[in-house]
């Protein structure tokens, strides 16, 4: 027998339920758009659809990898941010929306400044999308995302070419401040550093503990070691009137 959009949709959403799955409803839609390539909202519109034996092999496998708990972005190998498609992988934290806010906030802060040459600096950037997001806002503004870690700079960079954004986004590899050239300022720096203590490392969703880079989560026993290594640099890294924004725990 055939399978359709209804009733793998309805067979994937019964097992994640089964496992427990909060979402399971969207997470079954998403992963199944993805295999028709169709938006999970047209879904509804052809429940008779049906699928080939490929694609529904593809959905099983999905199905599988999802009640491994891992999360539905790298499954996908994408997250949208900030109205942005941003490629991820286990390399990178999963842009998340409340980090958004911190998008918010800065461009409620630089209000009639948007349109000037401003220099954005991102510590820790991952994934790219708090650098690229500012970017893709501020037409003029140039950034550089720094990140210890090559794979997720390969991953930022990635990001800035499929966004368009790579004449104006630039990536370092660099220990927080420690590589940028002395004499480098900016008008706006943003960083979401690791800020789980290692002690709440059990209590985390296995989709953050199992899947996401520790490098990234975790900042000693508090959550607090990277800010008491970087804090102390930002304000000789500000030029004249520049500001930082951080996301805390």
């Amino acid at each position: 027998m055939t399978d359709t959009v209804q009733t793998c949709l309805q067979r994937g959403r019964r097992r994640l339920m089964g496992a427990g799955l909060e979402n399971a409803e969207l997470e079954a839609r998403a992963l199944l758009a993805h295999v028709v390539g169709l938006k999970p909202l047209d879904l509804y519109l052809m429940p008779e659809r049906p699928l080939s034996a490929a694609q529904s092999q593809l959905f099983e496998a999905m199905i599988v990898r999802r009640l491994n708990r891992e999360p539905v972005s790298q499954i996908l190998g994408e997250k949208e941010f900030w109205g942005l498609t941003f490629r991820v992988t286990r390399d990178v934290l999963t842009p998340r929306p409340d980090s958004e806010t911190l998008i918010e906030a800065i461009l409620g802060e630089i209000g009639a400044r948007r349109t000037e040459a401003l220099r954005v600096l991102d510590l820790g950037t991952g994934s790219g999308c708090l650098l690229l997001s500012l970017l893709h806002e501020l037409p003029s503004a140039r950034g550089l995302g720094v990140d210890i870690s090559a794979a997720a700079l390969n991953v930022a960079q990635d990001n800035a070419q499929r966004l368009g954004l790579d004449g104006r986004a630039r990536f370092q590899h660099s220990d927080w401040m420690a590589d940028i050239a002395p004499e480098e300022r900016f008008d706006i720096i943003v960083a979401n550093p690791p800020y789980i203590g290692l002690e709440e490392k059990d209590s985390l969703d296995p989709e953050v503990r199992d899947y996401e880079p520790e490098r990234a989560l975790f900042s000693g026993p508090q959550g607090l070691d990277d800010y008491r290594r970087f804090l102390g640099d930002i304000p000789g890294r500000l030029a004249p009137g520049g500001l930082a924004w951080l996301k805390l725990g």
